[in-house]
């Protein structure tokens, strides 16, 4: 008999991007949240939130610091606790993929799965003090975000019933690696690594080091030039967005702002941009099997916005010749497998 669904909420965290979903919506956000005197919080950039449509106190880069003694200092010299922020940025997010409405009962958040006991139950704190999730009838509930993954993918072909699974989330600032017992209800077997070289941000800088090259030796951005500030950012950003076109198209072009027209960029290029550095991904995988005593694996699941990439994927699939499991929006991995964690009768 199928299992009963009930409605559900799922939320992840990451220091890219917030998301939320439900049923019907899915939602993402930046971890930029805007405080107002006379309405609640709004979470995201203004090209992604149309309700960013007056001036606030804007704090960022919160989402990394939960846990940490001191907290985030706003440009009006307040002081706000990281972990609120979060919290806050959560609420914000839950409405918008509600619509407005109330929210579900069943609520599951998903929170990195390298952070410690301390910044775990500091941010269920947090969030215990927001009100629409206190003094619930059904608690919410915080889960690893590796945990949640599972929870996406286990109805995927491929996935194995026994023996060591590598979850490898690539995300904006590193990449994280659990190892989970397929046997053993899937727990993990050693503490998640972050490993840091490589990662959305190092992909996207490697990328503008690759165009910078290509530019002609005059005419070119210089760096040290104020006025060049503004362009070396807009022209990051369209890396970004290269590298999110190259996993899809076999070519892509850069155009705006360039001082001599266009840049063409392949997949090859940018394969070979970041073969250094997947390269030694796979060596820190290699390193953490033998140290847990781990002779092989049963199964790769590649999450986050990294497993876009399909040098990532075919990379670990030559390597270690296991599966390799995913889903169709990665880098919502976590908060799919979060609401359906929460929709799971009787879970």
């Amino acid at each position: 008999m199928a299992e009963r669904q009930r409605p559900a909420l799922g939320l992840s965290i990451g220091s890219t991007n917030l998301a939320a979903v439900t049923a019907d919506q899915a939602v993402t956000r930046k971890p930029v949240l805007t405080l107002y005197r006379q309405r609640p919080p709004e979470v995201g950039i203004p090209s992604e939130n149309p309700r960013l449509d007056e001036p606030g106190l804007v704090l960022t880069d919160f989402v990394d610091r939960v846990g940490a003694p001191a907290g985030i200092v706003a440009a009006d010299g307040s002081t706000h606790r990281s972990e609120a922020l979060v919290a806050d940025g959560l609420r914000a997010l839950a409405y918008t993929a509600t619509g407005g409405r109330p929210m579900p009962d069943h609520v599951t958040v998903s929170h990195p799965a390298h952070w410690g006991s301390a910044a775990v139950d500091t941010l269920g704190r947090a969030l215990s003090r927001v009100s629409e999730w206190s003094n619930r009838t059904n608690p919410l509930v915080l889960i690893p975000d590796a945990a949640a993954v599972l929870f996406a993918v286990r109805a995927k072909p491929g996935l194995a019933a026994r023996g060591t699974i590598a979850v490898c989330d690539f995300g904006g600032s590193g990449t994280s690696i659990t190892l989970i017992d397929a046997a053993g209800e899937y727990r993990p077997v050693a503490p998640t690594v972050r490993h840091h070289g490589f990662s959305g941000d190092m992909i996207d800088q490697l990328l503008l080091t690759f165009v910078m090259s290509e530019l002609p030796s005059t005419g070119g951005l210089d760096r040290d030039s104020i006025s060049a500030i503004g362009s070396l950012a807009r022209l990051r950003g369209q890396c970004r967005i290269a590298k999110e076109r190259l996993s899809a198209s076999t070519r892509t072009t850069l155009a705006d702002g360039l001082p001599h027209g266009e840049i063409l960029i392949t997949r090859d290029d940018f394969e070979e941009t970041i073969r250094e550095p997947l390269d030694g991904f796979v060596r820190v995988l290699e390193k953490l099997l033998s140290r847990t005593g781990i002779a092989g694996l049963a199964g790769i699941v590649a999450v986050g916005g990294g497993a876009n990439i399909p040098a990532v994927t075919t990379t670990l699939s030559g390597h270690f010749g296991v599966p390799i499991i995913s889903t169709p929006r990665p880098q919502l991995a976590a908060a799919i497998g979060a609401a359906l964690r929460g929709a799971r009768a009787g879970g």
